[in-house]
């Protein structure tokens, strides 16, 4: 296990008072801490198991590359790994696993997902992507300055993605609102002068941490909007994301495999700040031509949409997506919907494309069509018409 005596983390994985989400929150990124939390009287079940799970040896980090785990709504069969904890009462603030691609088959669509969706935050322990170096400031009130800082940078970089449908997935706002609230409580604190200047110092690094993150995703967006593959499907990404999602052709070795012999996974996304991409099949091996492989990827954009419906929904609340399917739409699917925000975009009335049938095999009706596109509207998502 790592920590050193300023580490926040560790302080507050072992401390019962701890909020559980956000004995969550560290367990999703700090797979060292892993036998603090376990030991932690105020660790709900479901994270101690989750742990058992993705950690057996509780001391050794681990990082997790790929996993599936059921959502929250009704589909088809998925595997057995698990990318994010369960948290009480709901899952959010870590990323929500939701499964998400669209499997091209002969006779029926059966879609097997491959979704990753990392831990928001980072290691305090060592940093860690910051290009900006460790702040030098020493006493408490610098350090709280150089947070005041970093954080009016944050938000002028943040507003660059404003109107953008992923945008929450790339800022990650609750990182900084947690870090300003652990600023607001270290003024409060009455712990020793030594024990306050060294969290402040953790702070501050954190801060510039996050704003160097974000910096170096914008960076790379800017790189990104060249429609460098000259496809349409590239196309449909770059104008989704602005170059904050990636395409790769790559399905056949990064999207689980189905286990229907019919079938053939076509498509997947990979989800966390540092990748937003949508994963279709090369050319040489997909079914159903470029039509196909538009309706694959307006479907992956669409369960992207739905993780940042589920990251700007408020605790304890419904997000908008959640209600669509509550509600029966969709078949209180997800990937359904996901066919459907497909469907409506091209303005098909069918998953058959050529020798090839897509998608989980409802073609939604009109009303469902209407709901599609005031949600696409709500959360700035491309759509036509």
């Amino acid at each position: 296990m790592t920590g050193a005596p300023d580490d926040l983390d560790l302080l507050a994985a072992g401390d019962p008072a701890s909020p559980p989400q956000r004995l969550a929150d560290i367990a999703a990124r700090r797979y060292d801490l892993h036998a603090v939390i376990a030991a932690n009287p105020s660790t709900y079940p479901e994270l101690r198991q989750w742990i058992g799970q993705v950690n057996p040896g509780y001391a050794q980090q681990v990082t997790v590359r790929s996993a599936s785990a059921a959502p929250p709504y009704a589909g088809a069969p998925y595997g057995n790994g698990f990318a994010a904890p369960p948290v009480a009462p709901r899952r959010k603030g870590l990323g929500w696993i939701f499964a998400g691609c669209g499997c091209v088959t002969l006779v029926a669509g059966i879609v097997i997902a491959a979704v990753v969706i990392g831990g928001l935050g980072a290691s305090t322990a060592g940093g860690g992507g910051s290009d900006g170096g460790r702040p030098t400031a020493s006493t408490i009130e610098e350090q709280l300055a150089v947070i005041r800082t970093e954080s009016a940078e944050y938000e002028k970089l943040a507003a660059q993605l404003d109107g953008n449908p992923v945008a929450p997935l790339v800022t990650q706002p609750t990182r900084f609102q947690r870090l300003q609230a652990d600023a607001e409580a270290l003024k409060a604190s009455t712990a020793l002068e030594k024990v306050r200047q060294a969290q402040a110092r953790t702070l501050a690094e954190r801060a510039t941490e996050y704003r160097s993150d974000l910096q170096r995703l914008i960076t790379a967006a800017e790189g990104r909007r060249a429609n460098a593959s000259g496809t349409s499907e590239e196309q449909l990404v770059d104008s989704a994301g602005n170059g904050f999602i990636d395409i790769q052709w790559n399905a056949d070795s990064e999207c689980s495999t189905s286990e229907n012999p019919d079938s053939t996974t076509a498509g997947c996304t990979t989800s966390n700040p540092e990748e937003l991409i949508v994963h279709i099949l090369p050319p040489e091996k997909r079914l159903g031509g470029e039509e196909a492989a538009r309706l694959t990827t307006l479907h992956e954009l669409a369960h992207l949409y739905q993780y940042t419906d589920v990251e700007t929904t408020a605790d304890g609340e419904v997000g908008p997506a959640m209600k669509l399917k509550n509600a029966g739409l969709f078949q209180g699917s997800g990937e359904v919907m996901s066919d459907c925000y497909a469907l409506t975009y091209l303005g098909l009335n069918s998953l058959t494309v050529g020798d090839a049938t897509l998608g989980y095999g409802y073609v939604c009706n009109d009303s469902e069509r209407q709901a599609i596109r005031d949600w696409a509207k709500a959360i700035h998502a491309p759509m036509p018409g």
